[in-house]
């Protein structure tokens, strides 16, 4: 009996629950306008909402599942002559020379990345553009890499050995075990297969899948005179990694290595930084992935446009609150109670929320493949989301419960207090006014936050746009027009002038120009090098491009002073740039017949460049060096008519086919290239359109609860005044001097936010544009011609009804 007796209060809460939520969805349904105006607002919200939270998600995740993260540190490299210059990079013999002079490195391991490489297989031909690294057995005792088969002491001891991800091992043999199976590396190197690893995450920046040993590097085309024990350059594909001992403080490697550089390089202008490698991916010194500032930034404004959803909603339901006055004073006759008005509200609230939250999971599935294929279409240094269902992951179901419980509280609880909060009889008798559904400095707060958001929203993407549009039509100080670029696969062996000669006589081919890259360039070599026979090198590194006699000329580039060195295969001159120059504290004629050795020759300087932009379109000139070495002309570069460009590529690709049979042809335009440089602003820009676009739909939805609330609060207002006979222009004045006293006063606290935003973000170009008066009064003229389509036919229709009736309901 006592049992039984407490069964109904255990289920008491259910009946009273299930009435709340039949009366939602019978509500919900009666007022569908409503309902549908809010879900789309708060939809909106919660698809940006998520997507950035699995954007954020995925970035934070970067190489953190390796055990020893926190004791693991990357050497890199910092040149101090002239303005600190950081690289990723170090010199080859840094690893060695580490691991010999410091006992408190448990291990140190250097791994040199290689590009464009060929892989012949069992399978195929494969070009594999940034998968293949030659490494230290080391590098396998520092990172986490699961092993289906061999062994990280053994796998990569020997010379000529490689182990691969099983990914690539199902690419390159089938589903047969490859140990013990040999591929071939760019058509002359033979290597072993030791072993296979797991796949790799996608949330790691180190994308390499093939390794081979360290020890190949010893023998292969005489790397050891070319860079195996090089203090002169170095490359930013070469990186070291190191692992403190257990107990070793950071501060203890830092504090030896002035003095590490000092030893090696003889000088102090030269040092080797040390990143803990959990920072590297958000470093923007090394520009390895987003800046973390970037990403925050990126999360607070998903959170501004989820905070506008609720704002929306607010507007939208206590505009609502004087059509459902009769209905609350029913209820309230009847017996019902303030807390239970209140709870009734908050589970409208709670079933619109669930209803945006599923349509929004939903939209995202639909939207993440998509933005997975733009991301891997842009041909990024990193991916923007992973490939795994978001749906799997327990902290999503966890960031989506979370967000769907505050937003139904922050949205619900004002008008679920100002509705429980109405008298019953002048709820009945129709005498509820805007005051008591707050009044319209409630409102008006609401949407001065929503136009200060959207307004700096605005402001931000014309800004972008504008640097946009300047990087794509400023002159980067060369000719980039029609020029296809053909990769030599062995420089050394290729028949040079055989091949200049044949592609001459292809009718479309204008300019032929064999080099080791273009004029910018997403591969730089940089080394030291001796002015004018100087007792020391310089102490600034200078890029190092070899080309041909014909490079000036494909690319349009223009002397200032001398003239071109002569055609040869080897040094004989060297052309300079004007940075160059002023690195040096000379005028350009000053220079000419001056000698100047590099690269290990010494050669008269034959004239100085007109400075191009050598790294892209967002940096300063840096001083390049131009010399004849055929044994590095990596490059074919075609100046094509565009009358005959289909069929000239048509000749060059069957000529290159029968000349390079055992090759892959890599071609690529000089302008798409140029293209890739400015993938960072693209997607900032596509963002800030996007995330603007959303907050203006918004926003708009939020006006439209406005000026629903202030024609129903002017009804008598605009009745008298018609009779008094206003026109229907003066009644909309009366809206229109709400609006822009709202619009004035959120521009004045959007704009000089905007701007300093702005500028901060423009500091990290070179060139850039300047954020001038014009820009400000496009974005205030965007935010007054988008209210005003807003907030139009519910203005006019206010307007224009009959003051007669509108005198009478009062």
């Amino acid at each position: 009996m006592k049992y039984g007796a407490t069964l109904p209060m255990l289920h008491a809460p259910c009946p009273m629950l299930l009435s709340y939520l039949h009366l939602s969805i019978r509500t919900l349904l009666r007022y569908r306008s409503y309902a549908l105006l809010n879900l789309l607002g708060l939809t909106m919200g919660l698809v940006c909402g998520i997507l950035i939270f699995l954007l954020i998600r995925f970035q934070v995740r970067f190489d953190r599942y390796h055990s020893r993260i926190d004791r693991i540190y990357q050497v890199t490299t910092v040149l101090t002559a002239d303005g600190a210059q950081y690289d990723p990079g170090t010199h080859q013999p840094v690893g060695n020379a580490l691991r010999n002079d410091y006992a408190f490195l448990e291990q140190v391991a250097t791994v040199e990345g290689k590009k464009n490489v060929l892989i012949t297989a069992p399978a195929g031909k494969f070009n594999e553009e940034q998968t293949v690294c030659f490494s230290e057995p080391s590098y396998f005792r520092i990172f986490d890499y699961g092993w289906r088969s061999g062994t990280p002491e053994t796998a990569l001891s020997q010379p000529n050995t490689v182990v691969m991800t099983r990914r690539m091992a199902e690419k390159f043999f089938g589903t047969a075990d490859p140990r013990g199976q040999r591929l071939r590396l760019n058509n002359d190197l033979d290597l072993q297969v030791t072993g296979v690893l797991e796949n790799i995450p996608d949330y790691t920046d180190r994308r390499h899948e093939v390794f081979i040993s360290y020890a190949t590097l010893a023998n292969h085309r005489g790397y050891v005179s070319g860079g195996y024990d090089n203090w002169q350059g170095f490359s930013s594909r070469s990186n070291c990694f190191v692992l403190l001992r257990e107990g070793t403080s950071p501060a203890t490697l830092e504090a030896a290595m002035p003095a590490f550089s000092r030893k090696y390089h003889k000088t102090a202008t030269i040092g080797h930084p040390l990143v803990p490698f959990r920072e590297m991916h958000f470093s923007e010194r090394y520009g390895r992935g987003i800046h973390q500032g970037q990403l925050w930034a990126l999360g607070l404004v998903g959170l501004f446009l989820v905070l506008t959803a609720v704002i929306n909603f607010v507007n939208l339901a206590t505009a609502q609150a004087l059509r459902r006055a009769k209905e609350v004073g029913v209820r309230k006759v009847v017996g019902g109670t303030r807390l239970q008005l209140f709870w009734q509200f908050i589970t409208e609230t709670a079933v619109l929320t669930g209803c945006s939250a599923v349509t929004a999971v939903l939209l995202t599935e639909l939207i993440l493949p998509f933005l997975q294929r733009w991301s891997s279409h842009l041909r990024l240094p990193f991916p923007l989301f992973g490939t795994e269902n978001p749906l799997a992951d327990g902290l999503f179901w966890v960031f989506l419960g979370g967000i769907a419980t505050v937003v139904t509280f922050l949205a619900g609880s004002y008008p679920g207090l100002v509705l429980a909060g109405f008298r019953p009889v002048q709820a009945l008798k129709g005498r509820i006014s805007g005051r008591e559904v707050g009044g319209m400095p409630v409102r008006r707060s609401l949407v001065f936050a929503q136009f200060i958001l959207t307004q700096l929203l605005i402001i931000s993407t014309l800004v972008v746009i504008r640097q946009m549009h300047y990087f794509r039509t400023a002159s980067v100080g060369f000719d980039t027009s029609a020029i296809r670029v053909l990769n030599i696969p062995d420089p050394v062996n290729a028949p040079i002038e055989r091949l200049r000669n044949q592609l001459a006589r292809i009718p479309g081919v204008e300019q032929v120009s064999f080099c080791g890259y273009p004029p910018a360039s997403t591969f730089n070599s940089n080394s030291g090098h001796r002015f004018n026979n100087r007792p020391e090198e310089e102490s600034w590194s200078a890029n190092m491009k070899p080309v041909d006699a014909a490079y000036l000329t494909t690319f349009g580039l223009k002397l200032v002073a001398g003239k071109p060195f002569p055609a040869a295969d080897s040094i004989r001159g060297f052309l300079v740039n004007e940075t160059y120059v002023r690195r040096l504290g000379f005028r350009p004629a000053d220079v000419i017949g001056k000698n100047l050795e590099a690269w290990g020759k010494q050669a008269p300087i034959y004239g100085v460049v007109k400075d191009w932009s050598n790294l892209s379109s967002k940096s300063e000139a840096q001083p390049v060096v131009l010399f004849s070495e055929a044994k590095s002309y990596y490059s074919c570069c075609l100046k094509l008519s565009p009358q005959h460009l289909s069929g000239s590529i048509a000749a060059v690709d069957r000529l290159w086919n029968e000349t390079f049979p055992d090759y892959l042809l890599l071609p690529y335009f000089v302008d798409e290239q140029l293209a890739v440089f400015l993938i960072t602003e693209e997607i900032i820009l596509a963002c800030t359109e996007v995330f603007a676009i959303i907050a203006i739909i918004i926003g708009c939805l939020g006006l439209y609860g406005l000026v629903g609330f202030m024609a129903t609060q002017k009804t008598k207002e605009i009745g008298v005044r018609k009779v008094l006979g206003a026109s229907v222009g003066q009644i909309l004045l009366l809206f229109g001097r709400e609006f822009a006293l709202l619009i004035g006063a959120a521009f004045a606290i959007a704009a000089p936010l905007a701007g300093w935003l702005m500028s901060e973000w423009l500091k990290g170009y070179a060139h850039r544009v300047p954020v001038g008066p014009g820009l400000y009064l496009l974005a205030i003229g965007t935010t007054v011609v988008i209210t005003a389509l807003t907030v139009g036919y519910q203005s006019v229709r206010a307007a224009r009804a009959n003051p007669v009736r509108s005198l009478k309901s009062e």
